[in-house]
This record gives structure tokens, C-alpha cells and sequence, in this order.
């Protein structure tokens, strides 16, 4: 009987039957995304440990055993301190200049009260409050956006959690896996949000290498919307694909229309990396945000969290506004082949039909 290369160890030893995990920042799409056969996964960075928890216990009364998992940041290269001792730390003409663009481009003042870009503040504390959560609620997998989660592995696997780490260079990669973690997420710079330099053709066989001497399955994300994505993960040694900006185009996410209709105009190359919104590396959808940080005048990037401090106000009067030009889309390379907005289950299908189609072509189930 020919083997199924479809069938990886991410299917084996998390009980999916696509080797697919979805990350969105809805809890709708983390559910359906599960109940199509994949790995949901929860992206809470901004929700507070009580909120996490009623939508932790929604998703599960709905996906009930099938695996799911929660994502948020940790401190990696952070200005520590709460928003009282931070907020000396941007120079005046830093806030001189985000005002004078709102002023210069009638950018009207935010509909959401302050205080706005503090989000990102004061992560690590915050994360050992939604750890508490993560371990009461006994979810299957939680997994490290951004910073290494070794310092809490202990504490997440006594309480039986899988403990997954994403990574954008092969040194990062290294040591997660000397500290133990379950899973590596190997994400190329073709990826949204948060992203390295490397790209994903380079990077997964790399850390797949590193994985082998200590028996660890390696995931491939950075640039993943179509089939042949997946199948080419699966070539490069991979056990499956973490996906991301496809789920914002879809009809569970809570993406808003603008965005979504965006996200299928667009095509790879307009999805470009930036400093401005946080302070980190950020791939997004080339917007007037991105340009007013490239003018002449503009002030040097401040690190994180003091940037998202700095164009907190600006960002959410754009989000309340709408403002077309200067929204903030984040997208991956892959972005081309989102053609449309669908419902979360038809993408897995999708996805999983693409791969195997593409697998075919190359001869990897045999004659049947």
C-alpha cells in the first residue's frame, strides 16, 4: 500500500488529518479551520487572560477533542517597563512629527479612547498571567509568536502542553531546540507580520537538518496560500505548513471588508516589510503609513514597543476611520493566489486538494 505523504507526523501525533495549521486572530476561523482537519491557532496578543479564557471554552465546546492552540508574543529585544515609564522615552519630535502628518493629511483624531499602542507593553508580565489561563483551561499546544518560550516550557509541559517555538534564522532554531520545545516553526521572510530575513526555499531545509538529531517535527510558514506551497513544504522535509494571511479573506474572519477586498487585488510585491509599526520587522500591504516613515524628515524607528507607542494614536484613527490608503493590511507574498473570499473550511479543502493534485503530478502516491 502506497503511503500518504499527506500524512505526516503532524497528523500523527496531534490527531489532525491535514497537515495545515491556520493562524488567525478569530476565533470563528481557529474553529472551522479544526473542524476541516487542520490545527487552528489562536493569535491573542492583544485579548486580556479573562478574554482568552471565554474563547478558549467557546472554541472547545465547538471543535470538542480536535486540536487547537493558542499564540501570543514574548519579550525578544524589548524595552521593558509599563506605558507611565516608557512614554519619557520618545523624544518630542518624534510626537511633533506623527501630529504633523495627521494634521497635514486631515487625518481625523481616533473614535476609540486612549490609551492607544499599548498593547505590546510590558509583554512579559503579561504573558505569565495568560500561561495561568493557558494551564487551567488545559489547551493542547500554545506556541511562541515572536521570543523564545524556554523560560515557561517547564510550567506548560507539567500541565501537558505542547510547547512550539517560530523562528526566522537557523541560530534561533538551534537553540530552541537544545531547550526542548516540541514543534519549530520555520518562517521565511515571504510571511506576514512579524518576519526575518531569510527566505522560506532557504530556511525550512536548514532547520529541518538541525531537527533530525533531536527527533523534532519542523513546520514551514512564510508565503503559504496555495497547494503546491504545501507540497513544496512537504519536498523541502517539512510535516506540514503554518498559514496565516489567508484566513483574513475569509468569510469567519473579522477581517473588515476594505481589507479583505485588499488583501484579493493585491499581488506579491506589494506586500512590503517595515519598521515603523512596532519597531520590528512587519510585512504588510504598501500603504501611506509605510511612505510617511521614508520621507526625508521622518525620525528615526524607535525600538518596541516605543514605536507602536508613538503611532498608536495615528494607527487606530486610521482603523476607526477606515482610511483606505493608510490602512494596515498584513500580508504575506503569497498573497496572489487569494482570489476571493471564502468560507474558512473550503480553503482547507482547498489547500489540501491543491497539494495533493501537485504531490500526483510528481508520482509520490504511486500507481493506484
Amino acid at each position: 500500500m502506497t503511503h500518504d505523504p499527506m500524512q505526516t507526523r503532524l497528523c500523527d501525533e496531534y490527531g489532525c488529518e491535514i497537515p495545515l495549521v491556520g493562524f488567525a486572530h478569530t476565533r470563528d476561523v481557529v474553529a472551522a479551520v479544526t473542524n476541516a482537519g487542520g490545527i487552528g491557532m489562536y493569535g491573542v496578543n492583544a485579548l486580556t487572560p479573562d478574554e482568552i479564557r471565554n474563547d478558549i471554552r467557546w472554541i472547545r465546546e465547538r471543535v470538542g477533542d480536535k486540536p487547537f492552540g493558542i499564540d501570543f508574543l514574548l519579550s525578544a529585544s524589548y524595552v521593558e517597563g509599563t506605558p507611565e515609564e516608557l512614554m519619557p522615552q520618545i523624544p518630542q519630535g518624534h510626537w511633533d512629527f506623527v501630529d504633523g502628518v495627521m494634521a497635514e493629511h486631515g487625518i481625523p483624531q481616533p473614535k476609540t479612547p486612549g490609551p492607544w499602542g499599548v498593547k505590546r507593553v510590558d509583554l512579559l508580565r503579561k504573558a505569565r498571567a495568560k500561561f495561568d489561563v493557558l494551564i487551567e483551561e488545559q489547551i493542547p499546544i500554545f506556541a511562541s509568536g515572536m521570543g523564545s518560550p524556554a523560560f515557561a516550557l517547564e510550567l506548560l509541559h507539567n500541565a501537558g502542553i505542547k510547547v512550539w517555538g517560530l523562528i526566522g534564522l537557523a541560530r534561533q532554531a538551534a537553540r530552541e531546540l537544545e531547550q526542548g520545545l516540541d514543534l519549530i516553526v520555520a518562517q521565511g521572510q515571504d510571511s506576514a507580520g512579524h518576519t526575518g530575513r531569510m527566505g522560506t526555499f532557504s530556511l525550512v531545509p536548514e532547520v529541518v537538518e538541525l531537527a533530525k538529531a533531536y527527533d523534532k517535527p519542523v513546520l514551514a510558514a512564510g508565503g503559504v496560500t496555495h497547494g503546491r506551497h504545501m507540497a513544496a513544504a512537504l519536498a523541502l522535509g517539512a510535516d506540514g505548513v503554518w498559514t496565516g494571511t489567508i484566513w483574513q479573506a475569509t468569510h469567519e474572519s473579522d477581517t473588515p471588508m476594505k481589507k479583505k477586498q485588499r488583501l484579493i487585488e493585491g499581488r506579491g510585491q506589494d506586500a512590503w516589510i517595515s519598521t515603523a509599526y512596532d519597531g520590528k520587522r512587519v510585512r504588510a500591504m504598501r500603504s501611506r503609513f509605510q511612505e510617511m516613515w521614508e520621507r526625508d524628515d521622518a525620525p528615526e524607528i524607535l525600538p518596541m514597543p516605543l514605536q507602536g507607542m508613538l503611532v498608536g494614536k495615528i494607527e487606530t484613527a486610521i482603523e476607526d476611520h477606515q482610511l483606505d490608503d493608510w490602512l494596515h493590511v498584513t500580508a504575506g507574498q503569497g498573497l496572489t493566489f487569494i482570489e476571493e473570499v471564502k468560507p474558512a473550511r473550503q480553503v482547507v479543502f482547498d489547500l489540501a486538494d491543491q497539494a495533493r493534485d501537485a504531490l500526483e503530478r510528481l508520482g509520490a502516491y504511486g500507481d493506484e
